[in-house]
């Protein structure tokens, strides 16, 4: 089973067994409940695994660091009250300078873990030394989890060093950076990153996405029009570990038309050849993505090494459409970027330069078929149709052969739907055209997006969740079981059986 799967069914999982924590606490947080923000209650009361932190919609100057930690079974859950605009936390004002007990962040977990953080809004960090962030998790923080987030307008959106194990779903980043090349949208070290369904777009003056991250998942995102790269993907004590792999399965990248460094879209391996930590141990896997140059200047992909380079430097290309809207763009940066490259079954627009010859059996094409210039969905008659390799494949965090064949597409401008294999083959890039469900096919459990409720309050400070424990375990189960099925594709015919990787 992939661990794109798995964390989908652990993490809906872990988010309906929430309120069934029979011991667990909801608080109700706002300006006419007793705790009126969140860290004057972290502050007040000692929070315990499975407790609810609910918000009222309403702005709140509130920024401290976080110390307490959930369970993997019952996380701490700090989200918007359900139905209601989400909560904005405007740090304006607010001291994130780091000093002593001072976060550098919003939301700062010091080695607190096992969170969700839902339906927020974080803006206007900062602070004198340019990293004054939306969330940032440090000391030994791992395993939290964002959702429906919106992060903007600080000099970094999110930050992460240690052990962190991080998941960004169906969140917009935007517009965070101080403009200085240094601060990101997001900004992550550590051990493991998800980012699923997201929109991460328009930073200011640095990456949308800068990873220092050993294994990485960016599953069915739209990023674009980075103040600088789009994706950087570079060294650090975690990523010169084993399997310092980098998966993108089903993503829309749109390059920027014009940005502070037109010519790099995705760096791989290292920023600082020179540097005494070596460059990333591991591959990148880019499978049934998107990718939109927009500037005669942009390279799809720079590889830079330290020496020697580790061995396992790679990337893998299947099933992607690489296009272009000008003359002058190439795929790779230069010959030795071109020495790592290789893969099979991509749609290459007519003009791209700088092709390694690796990269076989590919799609050549004036133009593959979008629905618009602002719509990469593919038309009818489009050549990327039923044209994909049957089962790509890649390597994940624990040196595991995976099954790549997506199973989300993204829902631009945020979120992610389910994506089915329509007739015998899958289609090239990141949306399979006439996306349908199996004929007598897969149940979707749909719960508006927010995984079940809390125990509602009508009134106090708090109330304990009222759920009955054994129907509610049952249903925890009938999902997970659902979400780590095999996906039949849409046809009923055979897809043809392939090698157990894809060259």
């Amino acid at each position: 089973m992939s661990l794109i799967t798995r964390a989908s069914a652990y993490t809906i999982a872990l988010w309906l067994l929430v309120p069934a924590s029979g011991w667990a606490t909801t608080y109700a947080v706002g300006a006419a409940r007793q705790y009126t923000s969140p860290c004057r209650l972290a502050a007040a009361v000692p929070l315990a695994a499975g407790d609810v932190i609910e918000i009222d919609p309403g702005t709140y100057t509130d920024a401290c660091s976080l110390t307490t930690s959930g369970t993997a079974q019952a996380p701490i859950v700090m989200r918007g009250t359900a139905g209601g605009a989400r909560p904005v936390f405007d740090a304006t004002g607010l001291d994130l300078s780091g000093s002593g007990s001072v976060p550098r962040a919003i939301f700062q977990f010091n080695n607190a873990s096992y969170w969700l953080l839902e339906h927020l809004e974080l803006v206007h960090a900062t602070n004198g030394s340019n990293n004054g962030a939306g969330f940032r998790l440090t000391a030994g923080a791992h395993d939290v989890t964002f959702r429906d987030m919106s992060i903007h307008d600080n000099q970094d959106g999110g930050m992460s060093d240690g052990p962190s194990v991080l998941t960004i779903e169906t969140s917009e980043i935007f517009a965070n950076g101080a403009n200085d090349g240094q601060s990101h949208n997001l900004y992550l070290q550590g051990d493991v990153v998800r980012l699923v369904g997201n929109h991460i777009h328009d930073s200011h003056g640095g990456q949308n996405i800068k990873l220092r991250t050993r294994y990485v998942e960016i599953i069915g995102n739209f990023v674009e029009n980075a103040g600088n790269y789009e994706l950087d993907l570079i060294q650090s004590t975690y990523s010169a570990m084993a399997n310092a792999n980098a998966v993108l399965i089903g993503n829309v990248f749109v390059r920027a038309v014009s940005a502070d460094n037109n010519s790099q879209t995705i760096l791989f391996g290292t920023d600082n050849p020179a540097d005494t930590t070596p460059s990333r141990n591991g591959a990148l896997y880019a499978i049934n993505n998107t990718f939109v140059m927009r500037n005669a200047s942009n390279r799809l992909f720079h590889v830079l090494t330290s020496t020697p380079a580790p061995a396992a430097t790679h990337i893998y290309l299947y099933n992607n459409i690489i296009h272009a809207t000008v003359a002058g763009t190439q795929l790779t940066v230069d010959a030795t970027t071109s020495g790592y490259v290789s893969g099979t079954n991509n749609f290459i627009t007519d003009g791209i330069a700088g092709v390694p010859t690796a990269v076989i059996s590919t799609i050549a094409g004036a133009t593959p078929g979008f629905v618009s210039a602002t719509d990469w969905h593919l038309a009818a008659g489009s050549p990327a149709i039923d044209t994909g390799a049957a089962t790509p494949t890649y390597v994940d965090g624990t040196g595991t052969n995976q099954n790549g064949v997506p199973t989300l597409q993204p829902t631009p401008p945020i979120g992610a739907e389910p994506r089915y294999v329509v007739n015998a083959q899958i289609d090239l890039g990141a949306f399979e055209y006439g996306n349908v469900p199996p004929i007598g096919g897969d149940i979707v459990a749909d719960d508006g997006g927010r995984g079940g409720g809390g125990g509602g309050k009508s009134g106090g400070c708090c109330s304990a969740g009222g759920r009955d424990a054994t129907g509610f375990l049952v249903l925890v189960g009938l999902v997970a079981a659902q979400l780590v099925r095999p996906r039949k594709p849409a046809t009923r015919l055979a897809l043809p059986s392939a090698p157990a990787r894809c060259r």
